[in-house]
């Protein structure tokens, strides 16, 4: 798995991306107004992983609430794994992500659908988070 390999995968969908200026093996896009890296980690970089981050911020005094959402998400579910993530003193980000695990290989179309599984999964947690706080949603980021 290389970078070129992902960034051909990417432009071959017509995908819009920006390479990351601090991280060589990361790249970002914006789907739905959200935001995602698309990076290799892992032994070898391996690994390619689609993380999105939902459009909100959430206060911190609903932390807990939001915890209890994401566990629901991940006890039904056996992907994307999603979790809230402290970004600031008083507000939370909300994360969904999947890995795939191509250290042995990979071929394009799986190269494809790793990033179209990964970015349909979160983005349809995020739409699931939005439908469940409903009118709530507006009193997020104030």
């Amino acid at each position: 798995m290389t970078m070129a390999r992902l960034e051909e995968s990417l432009t071959r969908h017509g995908y819009a991306f920006v390479e990351d200026d601090e991280n060589a093996e990361i790249v970002r896009a914006r789907f739905d107004d959200y935001r995602f890296q698309f990076m290799l980690t892992g032994e070898d970089l391996g690994v390619l992983q689609t993380r999105g981050r939902w459009s909100h911020s959430v206060d911190v005094s609903r932390k807990v609430e939001m915890v209890k959402l994401c566990n629901e998400w991940n006890m039904n579910r056996i992907w994307p794994k999603v979790y809230v993530r402290r970004e600031s003193e008083g507000l939370l980000g909300v994360y969904g992500e999947l890995a795939a695990d191509f250290r042995a290989g990979a071929l394009d179309s799986q190269i494809d659908s790793a990033i179209k599984c990964g970015l349909s999964t979160v983005i349809a947690f995020f739409h699931s988070l939005e439908e469940r706080l409903g009118a709530e949603l507006d009193d997020l980021d104030t």
